[in-house]
């Protein structure tokens, strides 16, 4: 009995401590209302947009991604966790369904039954939030994946379905199939990966999800730099001047970038691998434009 008050009063301080970081009560009022107003309309995931505006650096001046720029809380709505409850690990993670996420494969360590994935948070307060946890049904990884780490890509099926609110949206796909990035290119990554290159210190992360700017580079420069760069199969990128660069436990997170035009978010890459040294080099990315018809058979 004195075990089970102390899970509760545990529970309910996670909760009082942080309830910005728990969509629950949002998901809770919205059921509310529709049973008062049947006419009350469910939002749907609306692709690439944030109802948080976000605070983009132009010049990164503090070290990578993981070291670096904090979020603003929620600013990327569709940016998840990826849990292996049963071996510990955790990566990236991005919406790009009512019940999809888009992750790297070599994230997928743990049985669907021993994975979760957590939604609608932005502070490590967040991801102890049970409230903020989702089941895994399935889990489609790439066919022709191959440690390391070609066709790194993974498709996580949910057993609820994601609804839209400030905290949780999904994020675009590209709108062409093989779409081309000109390098230089600006393009953001984000995570809570560990600021160190490896190790037990990584265990839980960043407190606040990171951001940092970085810039496609070409195929020849990506060559240059690892001698097994498919350029059908990936993107590489960096920032070198500025120090950013991904991270352990940054894995399967996105490299997204916001569209002139329409000002959206698009996903063009998975966190694949990179060098993981203190000399930032660039981060290879698992390509999502080569990879639609994959993709597209599990929305």
């Amino acid at each position: 009995m004195k075990f089970l008050i102390s899970v509760i009063c545990v529970l309910w301080l996670m909760l009082c401590i942080q309830s910005v970081e728990n969509h629950f009560f949002e998901w809770a009022w919205h059921k509310i209302k529709r049973v008062i107003d049947p006419h009350e309309s469910e939002r749907s995931l609306d692709c690439g947009l944030s109802d948080v505006p976000q605070i983009l650096p132009e010049k990164m001046d503090t070290p990578r991604v993981t070291g670096g720029i904090s979020a603003a809380d929620h600013s990327f709505p569709w940016m998840v966790n990826v849990l292996n409850v049963k071996s510990m690990k955790s990566c990236g993670g991005a919406i790009i369904g009512p019940n999809t996420i888009v992750t790297a494969a070599h994230c997928i360590i743990d049985e669907p039954k021993y994975m979760s994935v957590i939604a609608g948070a932005s502070t490590l307060l967040g991801r102890l939030n049970l409230f903020n946890y989702y089941a895994v049904s399935e889990v489609f990884i790439h066919p022709k994946f191959s440690l390391c780490c070609d066709y790194d890509i993974a498709i996580i099926k949910l057993k609820k379905t994601l609804e839209r609110s400030k905290m949780i949206n999904s994020i675009c796909l590209p709108k062409e199939e093989n779409e081309r990035l000109k390098p230089e290119t600006t393009a953001f990554i984000a995570g809570w990966g560990g600021k160190y290159p490896t190790g037990d210190m990584n265990s839980f992360g960043s407190f606040h999800l990171k951001q940092g700017l970085v810039y496609i580079k070409s195929n020849e420069y990506c060559k240059q730099v690892f001698s097994s760069f498919d350029e059908y199969d990936e993107i590489c990128a960096t920032n070198t001047n500025d120090n950013v660069d991904s991270r352990e436990g940054d894995s399967g997170g996105p490299l997204m970038i916001l569209n002139g035009t329409d000002h959206r978010w698009y996903l063009f890459g998975i966190t694949s691998h990179g060098a993981n040294t203190e000399t930032i080099k660039p981060g290879v990315y698992s390509s999502i434009a080569d990879k639609l018809n994959f993709i597209r058979k599990y929305l």
